[in-house]
């Protein structure tokens, strides 16, 4: 391998394959963004006829408290800005686009709503669904329970 006579050389050398991973990485963050904003637009589409209603019913046959479905659709809507209907399946991480932070916010958050207890124990397994978040609320004890 010969060097390079002058700096001017050696900075096209190593700018040649430098432009090639820009471009590819760009290439590649394109493809991304256009392959999530297809998603969510067919997520909204197919879901247009769904609100918080559709939601709170969809769990009434599985003994779900509607109080706390209702509660849990209206935070997510809200303060974690999910723009599209909720689906008792949707994926925390993959759907609603949450990071554990906030789920943990989030568990947090609608326990405090709903005037329950946050028992750590109680959660056995990861919350991974809307289900999921909706079923460890509904399992935390009131605080009412424990005044008493």
């Amino acid at each position: 391998m010969q060097v390079p006579s002058t700096v001017w050389i050696w900075l096209i050398e190593q700018a040649v394959p430098l432009l090639i991973i820009v471009g590819l990485l760009a290439f590649v963050m394109v493809a991304l963004t256009i392959s999530a904003r297809s998603r969510r637009t067919k997520m909204i589409e197919s879901r247009s006829g769904m609100n918080e209603d559709t939601f709170v019913s969809s769990l009434l046959p599985y003994g779900f408290d509607p109080g706390i479905a209702r509660t849990t659709f209206r935070y997510l809507q809200e303060k974690q800005r999910v723009s599209f209907p909720i689906e008792s399946s949707d994926q925390l991480d993959e759907d609603l686009g949450l990071d554990i932070a906030d789920v943990e916010e989030s568990v947090r958050d609608l326990l405090g709503l709903t005037q329950r207890l946050y028992q750590p124990g109680l959660k056995h397994t990861p919350i991974v669904t809307v289900e999921d978040l909706v079923r460890l609320i509904q399992a935390s004890p009131r605080l009412s329970e424990l005044a008493a």
